[in-house]
């Protein structure tokens, strides 16, 4: 047959194919015998077997399968079975489509699919494909349908690259708004603790000149109870104005407390330890409508804390927890071990590192989002009047913060509350328990220069002092407490108040003492320490500090406990 034996410089009329098609006995088929085949069909053969894309022919109502190179490898391991097979038998898995295709072709119509999604066996083994599917009818030499021309380009590849291309677009889009949401996070933290230090500065700075009103009216108090120790109106009326003065100073420690200002005195401890002394006395403050469970690792790390910080800020949230649960439930204190990655310590005030993470959960009735950004803040409370200051996790916010740690709560209405504390581990040996030190006797004979420059303060001080029975010199502020000094003064003890005007500071003052031989002691008192002892408001074992405001057997006491203490 002249179009197959002549390539006349085609690729495809010399082809596997083109050579199949000629040596195949189609007279066994609706076709009959090569030389005798239509014009029709010989041309459409000979069109199909030039095409570079895979065509393939699908003659007469059964659909006799005749293709090209490109098909053949499309078909995979069903070439060359396929080569004259009426299609319904050469693809028996979409018989039921092909069958639809050749009946619409047969009638005149044509069809075309993009990405059709098909399961066929190909190698021995269903496949997932998608196919570009173009399907046109063949006219026969009487110009009646009678077979039909099929173009297939497999596109599998394609779409799972799209699929793959789009999973990965998801999957960013996720990463991206994670980020995004990681970062509002942070910056709300940021923002949050900006709004918290401007607060902590303002109440640091009230709380110090509020110390220094309270010295001065609870020093005259004493005084005058001192003055009239008959007179029984007086004595009461002066108990009641000293129980005032105590819990102002209770809640300006709170306010230094919020302000990361409190004077601390950390030492080793491991958290089991600590709960142990403090179980009974939650107890006693929750009352035996409340259960507490506590669950600590057994391996629990160490962390380095003010003790006696750590157990007023467990026990104030035990006692939130107590007021949120209507004061009857189960309190858990937990803690855990763990390693924090950076990734952890998005939008907390965390280095990446060990950290000993302890919780109070409560089932009490939970916090909506409003009140949940508020609960850091001072003076923010959602009890009635005259039921809470409103200081509690102001505290405990301040305290971890201060104590180079970070926390957090998580809450929700009806469900209950979370608080989170991370404090650093410490690989340092564990602080002893304290043991009771015996109380000095009060009164002494010693020299004691008084350097403060509040003279209200001052006066009360020296009175104090001068009624235990000591000598005291007085200076308004470090300048001239250093002329005297330089001048030959030898006091046995400096009491210096920590915040001064002038040039010389009191820890100027502290510098001349040690120098000294024998060195003086020196025992500071303040509203707070501000950066001036510490930078970290981290008392070192040799600073002796009495907080403002004292009471005159505090101050007594402290002056002759520094007095008859070793110097360095």
């Amino acid at each position: 047959m002249r179009f197959l034996s002549n390539t006349h410089g085609c690729e495809g009329w010399g082809g596997e194919m083109a050579q199949r098609i000629r040596d195949f006995d189609w007279s066994n088929t609706d076709l009959g015998p090569i030389d005798r085949w239509s014009t029709s069909l010989a041309c459409t053969v000979q069109m199909l077997l030039a095409s570079p894309v895979p065509m393939v022919m699908l003659w007469g109502r059964a659909g006799y399968m005749i293709y090209n190179d490109s098909y053949s490898a499309f078909a995979g391991g069903r070439h060359p079975y396929l080569l004259g097979t009426p299609v319904e038998l050469g693809w028996p898995e979409v018989a039921d489509f092909n069958r639809y295709v050749v009946d619409t072709c047969l009638a005149g119509g044509t069809l075309s699919y993009h990405n059709k999604d098909l399961v066929l066996l190909r190698n021995g083994k269903p496949e997932d494909v998608w196919l570009d599917l173009y399907y046109s009818p063949v006219a026969g030499d009487d110009q009646h349908p009678a077979g039909v021309l099929a173009i297939v380009v497999e596109t599998t590849a394609h779409v799972i690259s799209e699929r793959l291309r789009e999973e990965l677009t998801h999957n960013l889009e996720q990463r991206v708004a994670a980020e995004v949401q990681a970062r509002s996070a942070a910056e709300e933290q940021l923002r949050q603790s900006q709004k918290l230090e401007a607060i902590g500065g303002l109440t640091g700075g009230v709380a110090h000149d509020f110390n220094n009103l309270l010295q001065v009216i609870a020093g005259n108090l004493h005084l005058l109870a001192r003055h009239e120790p008959d007179n029984p109106q007086v004595q009461r009326r002066v108990s009641a104005a000293i129980a005032a003065v105590e819990r102002g100073a209770k809640l300006s420690s709170q306010l230094l407390a919020f302000a990361r200002r409190q004077p601390l005195s950390p030492a080793v401890y491991n958290p089991q330890r600590i709960y142990a002394s403090l179980g009974e006395l939650l107890q006693r403050a929750l009352g035996e409508t409340i259960q507490i469970e506590v669950q600590l690792p057994q391996d629990c790390w160490c962390i380095h804390v003010d003790r006696n910080q750590l157990e007023n800020a467990l026990l104030n949230l035990a006692i939130n927890a107590r007021d949120a649960m209507k004061g009857e439930g189960v309190i858990r204190i937990t803690g855990e071990n763990i390693i924090l990655n950076p990734r952890d310590c998005t939008g907390k005030s965390l280095q990446p590192g060990e950290y000993v993470r302890l919780a109070v959960t409560d089932i009490g009735v939970g916090m909506p989002k409003a009140i949940l950004a508020r609960v850091f803040e001072p003076f923010f409370t959602t009890k009635r009047d005259g039921h809470g200051t409103g200081l509690g996790l102001s505290m405990v916010f301040g305290f971890v913060r201060q104590s180079g740690g970070h926390v957090e709560v998580s809450s929700e209405e009806g469900k209950g509350t979370v608080v989170h504390m991370y404090f650093p581990r410490s690989l340092g040996e564990e602080t002893p328990e304290p043991h009771a030190e015996p109380v000095p006797h009060a009164v002494g004979q010693e020299t004691i220069l008084v350097v403060e420059d509040n003279e209200d303060v001052r006066v009360t001080v020296v009175e104090l002092l001068k009624q235990a029975g000591y000598t005291v010199l007085t200076a308004e502020d470090g300048d001239r407490a250093m002329q005297a000094l330089q001048g030959g003064v030898r006091p046995d003890l400096i009491f210096t108040d920590v915040v001064m005007p002038g040039r010389i500071k009191s820890i100027d003052l502290a510098e001349w003492a040690r120098a000294q031989l024998p060195p003086v002691p020196v025992l500071f008192t303040s509203g707070h320490t501000r950066d001036i002892l510490s930078g970290t408001h981290l008392l070192s074992p040799d600073i002796h500090l009495l907080s403002k405001p004292y009471s005159p057997e505090a101050l007594t006491q402290r002056v002759r406990s520094v007095l008859t203490a070793p110097q360095g």
